[in-house]
């Protein structure tokens, strides 16, 4: 009887198993760590720009088979605020091996750009919903964690006539190993800056959170720091909206380093940039990027009540620089990108905190006064969405001490640069962590 039964429980693995591989949505379960990341080349011109990722084959090569859908699940992915980084996508396994591309399945287009100063939504067209990625060279798989970088080509993905676009998705490929030295890792080779999700798991010193695109897995140790009414990790409840920063250990697992609890299940989280400022402050409106909900449907701009109570932060822990300026109510402005935290999500939002958040711009260097490695003039395009909005067209950069600084800041040079906008009432200033060529 007993030999029946476990005949039987192996019948029944067999044909389940069998099942899950012919699903659309089967998952490679075994092999090499690998860390698929996201992120993007700036059109300044586009406030928010979302794809649905739903599939992401690898092709295999010289015996290598091709690999199962990398993704457990359908992932929505906002590229706009990705500009000059990286976030990960999905935590996937891969057979070791050599693989000369990828296939990804991509829909649901959602496009937003500033038209006479309104935020527009543009009616989109996909020209084809498979994009195939060549690498080159090929990518070979060992049996090193790795990270695996598909960079939106937006500028050259979308092309804009009048109140329509067309999209032909265009992704850059790059790969990494993990870094060497934790502390020094960028968000290229595990550095995680800064993802949201809600608690699903709890494990101490473990616990998972589930993103837009999928679930992260993150450990803690001793030198983990919890904010905002949590001490370590057993203070978490399921379904807390979490912000979490973190770096990639040498197995290809996560780390936080950081750990602030955002709300409860009643709470609500929203990004974007601001289109609209009242005074003396009472509402703020912004650009709808990304939220904690997660639903499909998305409005293209949302209002945010703040009152005395609400706390205007920063976080400096990325930068080294003295006399940090100013982000409060007073000096806020429009085009900057903001996060707002509440403590329900009803509407309208009021937000118990908002948030200076990382964002890109692109111009070029001015040549007076001349640039230094310390900091210059950027002159960004009147067109782009950062200055249709705040009637800016010239930013003062400072470059944070230990800044990924890929290009250097000669005058005259196109350059992209990631930081913190600040606005002093006058001026705009960006405090750079990064800067490339847009590529």
């Amino acid at each position: 009887m007993k030999r029946l039964y476990l005949c039987c429980f192996i019948v029944f693995m067999f044909v389940y198993m069998a099942g899950c591989g012919s699903s659309g949505n089967s998952v490679q379960m075994t092999g090499t760590p690998m860390t698929l990341q996201t992120g993007d080349a700036l059109n300044d011109q586009i406030a928010k720009f979302e794809l649905t990722i739903s599939s992401v084959i690898l092709t295999g090569a010289n015996g290598t088979p091709d690999t199962a859908n990398l993704l457990s699940g359908p992932a929505e992915v906002e590229f706009s605020h990705q500009a000059g980084a990286f976030e990960p996508l999905t935590l996937a396994h891969v057979p070791p091996g050599t693989y000369t591309g990828a296939t990804v399945t991509v829909s649901n287009p959602e496009i937003v750009v500033i038209v006479g100063g309104v935020p527009t939504k543009l009616t989109p067209t996909i020209s084809s919903a498979t994009v195939n990625v060549s690498f080159n060279p090929n990518l070979a798989v060992g049996n090193s964690p790795m990270f695996l970088s598909f960079d939106l080509d937006l500028a050259n993905s979308i092309t804009i006539s009048g109140t329509s676009a067309t999209i032909a998705a265009k992704f850059n490929v790059s790969t990494a190993t993990v870094g060497s030295n934790q502390n020094n890792e960028t968000d290229d080779n595990g550095e995680i800056e800064d993802i949201h999700g809600s608690v699903t798991a709890i494990n101490a010193p473990n616990f998972t959170i589930h993103t837009r695109t999928g679930s992260i897995t993150f450990a803690t140790d001793p030198h983990t720091t919890f904010q905002d009414g949590i001490t370590q990790v057993s203070d978490l409840k399921m379904s807390d909206i979490v912000e979490v920063a973190g770096v990639t250990m040498s197995d290809g697992t996560k780390l936080a380093t950081k750990v602030e609890r955002e709300g409860d299940r009643n709470g609500a989280e929203v990004e974007g940039l601001i289109s609209a400022l009242d005074g003396p402050l009472s509402k703020i409106t912004i650009v709808h990027q990304m939220d904690s909900t997660g639903a499909s449907a998305s409005p293209v701009t949302v209002d945010i009540g703040v009152n005395a109570n609400t706390v205007f932060s920063t976080r400096f822990d990325r930068f080294s620089i003295t006399n940090a300026p100013i982000f409060d109510a007073t000096h806020i402005g429009k085009g900057q990108r903001i996060e707002a935290d509440a403590g329900s999500s009803s509407s309208p939002l009021v937000a118990a905190k908002v948030k200076l958040r990382e964002q890109a711009l692109i111009g070029t260097v001015a040549g007076s006064p001349a640039p230094t490695t310390g900091g210059f003039t950027l002159n960004v395009s009147p067109t782009s969405a950062f200055s249709t909005l705040s009637g800016a067209t010239s930013v003062q950069v400072i470059i944070a001490n230990g800044a990924n600084l890929l290009t250097p800041p000669t005058a005259g040079a196109t350059i992209r640069v990631r930081g913190l906008v600040f606005f002093d009432g006058t001026n705009y200033t960006m405090v750079a962590v990064r800067g490339d060529d847009n590529h």
